[in-house]
């Protein structure tokens, strides 16, 4: 499936938000998936809370893509072993920096436009 055949589909290189977000929630180490979903929750003050099945989704394309991979959990007694955690891998961090990347060229282009105010 291309774009070309699906041009409401982002590029191939473009993270979705919910991507995005899952990935800056596993910058600082591996977490179950409830717990990426609270964290992104709380960073977003409540703009983004993924159902169940959008992240575990989220989380199942990441991984076949080679963005995260799933890590043995924290041998720590207070861990329920159950529970499937998830690293971010090298191309997931080279991922997450081409698209803060191509963020920032958009809040430039706003900017210069007088859409976005620069920064005081």
């Amino acid at each position: 499936m291309t774009n070309t055949e699906h041009p409401s589909l982002p590029p191939p290189d473009v993270l979705t938000e919910l991507s995005l977000q899952v990935l800056l929630a596993t910058g600082d180490g591996p977490l179950h998936g409830y717990a990426i979903g609270k964290d992104i929750e709380a960073r977003t003050l409540g703009r983004l809370d993924p159902t169940t099945g959008a992240l575990y989704q989220a989380l199942k394309r990441l991984t076949v893509d080679g963005l995260l991979r799933p890590v043995s959990p924290p041998s720590r007694g207070d861990v329920d072993a159950r529970r499937k955690h998830f690293a971010i891998t090298p191309a997931g961090r080279k991922a997450v920096a081409a698209e803060i990347e191509r963020l920032d060229t958009i809040v430039a282009l706003a900017r210069s436009r007088r859409l976005y105010p620069a920064r005081a």
